[in-house]
């Protein structure tokens, strides 16, 4: 499972006075269906560390399936009330059900989640599967009570089908990595891809998978669509279009992430299916999308899987991308396979992931009885007041130290919960008075509104997790640094290498974090704002006492020497090297791209 891109956590109740007052959450599917398995999954709250996660997750709790609305005459279907579960932690709460009929699934908590303000209960998904098909998306959602700071919290988070499950994937590589369009001077060009499904077949769902963006090898046209409309038709020409859907979002660049989109269709017949794009992300020119698969599922088969396939158009971009593998059977990494099996897989890592866990606590028992054993006997009383003062010290200290992480993670919590919505709300609002602005000037307004609240969201959230818990190591820091480079320079060609692989975790100052971290974003922004590059390549190396970052673009270059000391964010990129004791090196030339070079020895928190 990996973390999705732009996850907003997903739903919680808003602070409860009581542990125990049932509180309950329901999604309506629309119809009478099937229900075969129901799978929970636990929110994730990164600036909380090891707090958040499994965050709000109920102590117990039931679900219950019925057709009314109201549950008159519900059916448990999964009763967890006589007895606490464990926090699940980043897996999901996976249950496999007798097949149980009924329109209305509702989740309720008899027993919450303690916080400092009362009790809550929270989750990041709630899916219902029907055989192979997940039946809860985008359907309605009610509840007893919810906290509504979107997008960081809403209910309409809980069937979004934006999770840590991810795609449906196994370990097997992937030969291809799917369709890219070619690139358009118009943001609304009418691009279209085409799959004949062989014969006619009832279809009941549509779902499509993003492109991967591992590696950050990100093509400028292979971004998810932004708006696009799926047809249904039993002719090639589309003439009798028996369904269509149409298909917006306003989500930022690279949605949906690491998950599939999914669209319910209601059971209609037809041989032919296209998707056709009404609005596309990318730079002016160069405005184009990309799919890694695209399926059709009639009942639990996916009917489209390696059937004829035609486009408007595809990008020059090598021998891993045509219309041929839009519907192979793998999304651009891995090997694709069904939900229900995807589920056992993960089941099965979290039995095996437990059971390791807790010989790693028979071993630290044993020890810590050996360790007793071998000591017993050899202290005396002046040694045993020496320890009591010794722990005296030491527990006033933690103490300290315990409020000063209480404090930072209410800092982190505010800023997150009040800050971040602000803003996200902003940048929403910007994008739809643009949208419906019939003056120019306004709609250009409007979109410089948008990208000042995002930026400014993107920095609060990089100050936030500089305070967190958790994050003072090594790995944490170039993890950081890899979701930066994915989001600053997503729609470019970047390459990202770590040197070695396997180099040694240790723990870092706040002062080095700080300081790398903005001088290696600074220097992505000189390429994002001035470089009009088409390929980045980054290599971060980690060396005994050194970690260096080489950024190269083939952009435009400069000439270093004639540059203003204060243009593209040179004096800010040579101030913190010197904060760092570090060095940088920029070599440049007119028409020959840039290279820049930030060497700094590490600092663990006790320099």
């Amino acid at each position: 499972m990996s973390q999705p891109f732009a996850t907003r956590y997903g739903f919680r109740s808003e602070n409860l006075l009581s542990a125990d007052q049932p509180e309950w959450l329901q999604i309506d599917l629309g119809r009478r269906r099937s229900i075969d398995r129901i799978v929970a999954m636990p929110a994730f709250i990164p600036p909380l560390g090891e707090r958040g996660i499994g965050y709000g997750f109920p102590r117990r709790f039931k679900i219950e399936v019925s057709d009314d609305p109201e549950m008159i005459g519900a059916v448990t279907v999964v009763d967890r009330t006589t007895e606490d579960v464990a926090n699940p932690g980043r897996f999901p709460e996976d249950f496999r059900i007798k097949p149980t009929e009924g329109r209305y699934v509702r989740m309720t908590s008899t027993l919450h989640f303690p916080v400092e303000d009362g009790f809550i209960w929270a989750l990041e998904e709630l899916l219902v599967l029907s055989g192979n098909q997940p039946v809860s998306i985008w359907n309605p959602v009610t509840a007893s009570s919810t906290f509504e700071r979107y997008p960081n919290w809403s209910a309409l988070r809980v069937q979004d089908g934006q999770s840590t499950l991810g795609m449906p994937e196994r370990m097997e590589p992937s030969p291809t990595r799917g369709y890219l369009s070619g690139p358009s001077a118009e943001t609304e060009a009418r691009k279209w891809i085409r799959i004949d499904l062989g014969t006619e077949h009832l279809i009941e769902q549509i779902r499509l998978l993003p492109v991967g963006r591992e590696g950050f090898e990100m093509i400028e046209t292979g971004s998810f669509p932004r708006g696009y409309r799926l047809e249904l038709a039993t002719d090639p020409d589309f003439e009798e279009v028996v369904w269509e859907s149409t298909q917006k979002t306003t989500n930022v660049i690279g949605f949906p992430g690491d998950c599939a989109v999914v669209i319910d269709v209601p059971d209609k017949r037809a041989r032919y299916l296209r998707l056709v794009t009404l609005d596309l992300w990318g730079d002016p020119g160069k405005h184009g999308y990309g799919l890694a698969e695209i399926q059709a599922y009639s009942g639990n088969t996916n009917v489209a899987l390696r059937q004829a396939v035609t486009a408007s158009d595809e990008a020059d971009a090598g021998p891993d991308w045509s219309p041929a593998f839009v519907n192979d059977g793998f999304t651009s990494r891995h090997k694709l396979i069904e939900l229900p099996d995807y589920l056992d897989r993960i089941g099965e890592r979290r039995r095996l992931t437990e059971e390791r866990d807790k010989l790693i606590r028979e071993k630290a028992a044993r020890l810590r009885t050996t360790g007793l054993v071998l000591g017993y006997g050899g202290g005396t009383l002046g040694g045993l007041a020496l320890i009591s003062c010794g722990w005296l010290l030491i527990r006033q200290r933690s103490v300290r130290r315990r409020a000063v992480i209480r404090l930072r993670e209410q800092i982190a919590r505010d800023l997150h919960d009040d800050v971040g919505s602000n803003l996200g709300g902003i940048a929403l609002l910007s994008e739809m008075g643009g949208r419906h602005s019939a003056d120019p000037r306004a709609r250009e307004d409007f979109l410089a509104i948008r990208e000042a609240a995002e930026t400014s969201s993107q920095s609060m959230q990089d100050i936030v997790w500089l305070i967190e818990r958790g994050n003072e190591r090594l790995r944490e820091l170039i993890s950081r640094m890899r979701e930066t480079t994915d989001l600053i320079l997503g729609d470019h060609r970047v390459s990202l290498a770590t040197e070695p692989d396997d180099f040694r975790d240790r723990r870092l100052s706040l002062n080095f974090r700080r300081h790398f971290f903005f001088a290696f974003k600074e220097t992505l922004h000189n390429v994002r704002r001035h470089a009009g590059a088409q390929v980045v390549d980054i290599r971060i190396r980690v060396g005994r006492r050194d970690l260096c970052v080489e950024v190269s673009d083939d952009g435009r270059g400069f000439d270093p020497e004639k540059a203003s000391p204060h243009g593209h964010g040179l004096a800010n990129l040579r101030r913190r090297a010197e904060r760092l004791n570090g060095r940088v090196e920029i070599v440049s030339r007119p028409g020959e791209g840039t290279r820049v070079k930030l060497v700094a020895r590490l600092q663990t928190p006790r320099q």
